[in-house]
């Protein structure tokens, strides 16, 4: 590697594992491997969206390196992921390879944060059709990891990978835990049964009995008639307020109340994005030490396309309100006090963002495309049939033999 290529590469494992950006890999030698996701990791866009990867992505790459630095074959060579200038590309696999070491490594956030700090990333944008100025960066989402760890939401020993993607397809209920075990975000059921979109509340009924649910929050129009939740013994609330607007006070006191007192939670609005996050964001940042910007990006790689438009801002707006709230041992009276915002936020934070929710919900029932599956002698799958059907097979170039390397 020539010198003028040093400040692309970040090393992650002393002399074995590093992170290189570049318009081309890694030059011809005999010890350097090197691997490149940037076309098996895709993130899915409902706009200009290009990121975070989700939590699915992110435990196969930490499986699938585990696998490429666990192989024999490989034990004297030094190992490079690499991606292109691409900033959306480029951004994911600096994410991917940050909660490796967050995860497997055990490394601080902090302290991978450092280690990227000489490295230009284009932040992260919501899933809005217009441009936002809010920005979610790299750091906001390996600290979000870090706490997920410390909060148990997320066990890399533990995580059913089948399961969150089962449960994430619109056929299976187009849902996903947030605060697991606890407050579960969906889609917004469908009035009849239909092929291509959400399941009916009785379809609901039999998923939410076998995960545990107790209870409903509403935030959207009525679309379905609410006993038919109710006479199968589910609570049902309704707390509606317009699509990517924000919620009041009292909506946020009401929604927190239910969750503080009921036992596991599910909440959806149209698409069960922007108003579903948000709200649960307010539960979260009043009960767990997250800042606004680690919830959007942790709700995100649960549910990429959560929290849009002005949630994004109100939500760093009310997060010290919400931590003295939590902090509070008594009945809080403290009133919501909103920052002055921009015109085009504020007319979208008081009216909405009228067609957001179908446009959302429309991207989010199209058919999601295959992946290549391709396997090699070489791999250790080929000798383990469990891990074929548990992990996806990432392409890895090795440039010493000229060969395909699946690991």
């Amino acid at each position: 590697m020539e010198m003028s290529d040093v400040s692309n590469i970040v090393e992650i494992i002393p002399n074995r594992l590093y992170w290189l950006s570049d318009r081309f890999p890694p030059a011809n030698k005999g010890n350097i491997h090197y691997f490149c996701i940037d076309s098996h990791f895709v993130y899915r866009p409902y706009a200009s969206d290009f990121g975070p990867l989700d939590l699915s992505k992110i435990f196969r790459f930490c499986i699938e390196l585990n696998t490429l630095l666990a192989n024999p074959k490989l034990s004297s060579n030094i190992i490079y992921q690499y991606t292109s200038l691409n900033p959306a590309k480029k951004a994911n696999a600096a994410l991917l390879i940050g909660a490796y070491e967050v995860i497997v490594l055990q490394t601080s956030a902090e302290r991978v944060c450092d280690k990227f700090q000489n490295i230009k990333f284009t932040p992260f944008c919501d899933a809005s059709l217009n441009t936002s100025s809010f920005e979610l960066c790299i750091g906001d989402c390996l600290k979000a990891i870090e706490k997920s760890i410390t909060y148990r939401w997320f066990n890399f020993s533990s995580f059913d990978i089948r399961n969150y993607e089962l449960m994430s397809q619109l056929e299976h209920g187009g849902l996903n835990w947030i605060i697991p075990g606890r407050v579960l975000a969906f889609v917004c059921p469908s009035n009849e049964i239909n092929l291509h979109g959400a399941p009916t509340p009785e379809k609901y009924v039999q998923i939410f009995t076998r995960i545990g649910v107790k209870s409903i929050v509403r935030l959207n129009n009525k679309t379905y008639d609410s006993f038919r939740f109710i006479k199968h013994g589910l609570k049902h609330h309704e707390l509606y307020f317009l699509d990517g607007s924000i919620p009041s006070e009292s909506i946020i006191r009401e929604f927190v109340r239910i969750v503080e007192e009921e036992e596991v939670v599910a909440v959806h609005c149209k698409a069960g994005l922007g108003r579903t996050g948000t709200l649960i964001g307010c539960y979260a940042m009043k009960h767990f030490n997250i800042n606004a910007e680690e919830f959007i990006a942790w709700c995100r790689m649960c549910r990429p396309g959560s929290i849009l438009g002005p949630q994004q801002q109100f939500l760093c707006d009310i997060q010290d309100w919400c931590k003295r709230w939590g902090e509070c041992k008594g009945e809080f009276n403290e009133p919501l006090v909103l920052r002055a915002m921009k015109k085009d936020e504020e007319f979208k934070a008081r009216y909405g963002d009228y067609g957001q929710a179908n446009r959302l919900a429309f991207k989010s029932s199209s058919p999601t495309p295959r992946q290549n599956r391709l396997i090699n002698a070489h791999s250790p799958r080929a000798k383990n049939p469990h891990l074929d059907k548990t992990v996806s097979e990432t392409v890895l170039r090795s440039k010493n033999n000229n060969k395909h390397v699946l690991v």
